[in-house]
């Protein structure tokens, strides 16, 4: 915790602030609860843009352009806004709270338990963040005109999965429209270099098609288990992205489906006119594999999922002590003993839940630290400047 970005205690508003959940170099989120007649309650997260981006007028900018675009939107994949406010110089909008785990955190339990997200459920959980997408794609403003909204940081870290199996795409933060007040200026990108489109990382200009290959990363990621464009530095990333440079599903896991690698290569496809069109044709597409595998898709299999892989976890509110949260969890699976040569590794193939066997051996790169995720997002050079100057 820095020392620019002091701990807010008591209230904001209306909303009684209860725990820290997360801080950041834009903003930090907090855990607060609403109090009314007749014993009404409601928890919800406030995310509160920090002392030092309070001064900045972009950033400002930035914060009440998200308060504004996710007002308008009203979706069950989609975390709504309640409330957006300025009380003693302190910018807050109060979002839905959501009692769950990130994808990136997901994937790092599945790790630690060696385990694999079984494909129904990843199939599960993109198609539903997509039909949220596709729902702030079409949506349009009081005027009746489309607001050709992009989300721009779609990623592991900005899907959510609820411990009841809902799926919930959040942080609009970086989010473009027709209805933005602030425009990013030309040669600045914003989001995370691995799950960025190519015409993004060149700085070029972007529609929905760019949070459509982001899905096509995030799909790659929940079903092998890997980084889809890994690299030690956001140019190295980038230039993975540029290129389409990443290792065919098939390559990983031989029985992987021909048909959802198919799926995969359409999202990744480097030109936006071979993507699908919309987070819709995706979501048809990932329910055709499912039909064609057998697979059934539905809330009750990330439910299960959950549970499996994090047991019962009490609500924060729940807790006798604001910082206790409980993860009651059955024995973790001791990681495979295996040497680590460069810069492959033959591993034993993760366990997926129900399904196959956990004795087969692929050459893959080594397991992706689902916890280093890329750099917060910020305003960077397009790529096209930064190979310029590298």
């Amino acid at each position: 915790m820095s020392d620019s970005a002091p701990l807010l205690v008591g209230r904001l508003g209306s909303f009684e602030l209860v725990r820290l959940l997360a801080q950041g170099g834009m903003a930090d989120i907090y855990l607060a609860r609403q109090h009314g007649i007749g014993r009404f309650e409601r928890h919800v997260a406030i995310k509160v843009l920090n002392a030092q981006r309070a001064r900045d007028p972009e950033s400002c900018a930035l914060f009440l352009d998200e308060a504004r675009l996710v007002g308008m939107l009203n979706h069950q994949n989609l975390a709504s806004v309640h409330e957006v406010d300025a009380k003693d110089g302190v910018h807050y909008l109060a979002m839905e709270y959501v009692h769950g785990a990130d994808l990136r955190e997901i994937l790092a339990q599945a790790q630690r338990r060696d385990v694999a997200i079984p494909y129904d459920v990843a199939l599960t959980i993109v198609a539903q963040a997509a039909a949220g997408l596709d729902h702030a794609h079409r949506r349009c403003g009081p005027d009746g005109r489309p607001l050709h909204l992009v989300h721009r940081d779609v990623s592991l870290s900005n899907i959510m999965v609820g411990h009841d199996g809902s799926v919930k795409v959040i942080d609009f933060g970086i989010a473009i429209s027709t209805a933005s007040i602030h425009k990013t200026n030309p040669g600045i990108v914003r989001g995370k270099a691995s799950y960025m489109s190519p015409e993004q990382c060149l700085g070029d200009a972007v529609d929905l098609r760019a949070d459509v290959f982001a899905l096509g990363v995030v799909l790659y990621e929940l079903t092998t288990g890997r980084r889809c464009f890994p690299g030690q530095s956001d140019f190295e990333r980038m230039l993975a992205v540029v290129h389409g440079e990443y290792v065919p599903p098939s390559v990983l896991i031989p029985e992987f489906s021909p048909a959802l690698e198919q799926v995969i290569r359409t999202a990744l496809a480097l030109d936006p006119a071979h993507r699908y069109p919309s987070a819709t044709a995706m979501v048809e597409a990932l329910e055709a594999v499912a039909m064609l595998e057998g697979w059934n898709l539905g809330t009750n299999l990330t439910h299960r999922m959950m549970r499996e892989l994090f047991g019962t976890v009490a609500e924060p509110w729940a807790t006798a002590a604001a910082d206790e949260i409980t993860y009651v969890c059955p024995p973790p699976v001791p990681a495979c003993d295996v040497d680590v040569p460069q810069p492959t590794v033959v591993i034993t193939k993760p366990r997926r839940f129900a399904r196959g066997t956990d004795s087969d051996a692929y050459e893959a790169p080594q397991p992706a630290d689902w916890q280093d995720d890329d750099a917060p997002t910020r305003g960077r050079r397009s790529f096209a400047r930064y190979w310029a100057a590298a």
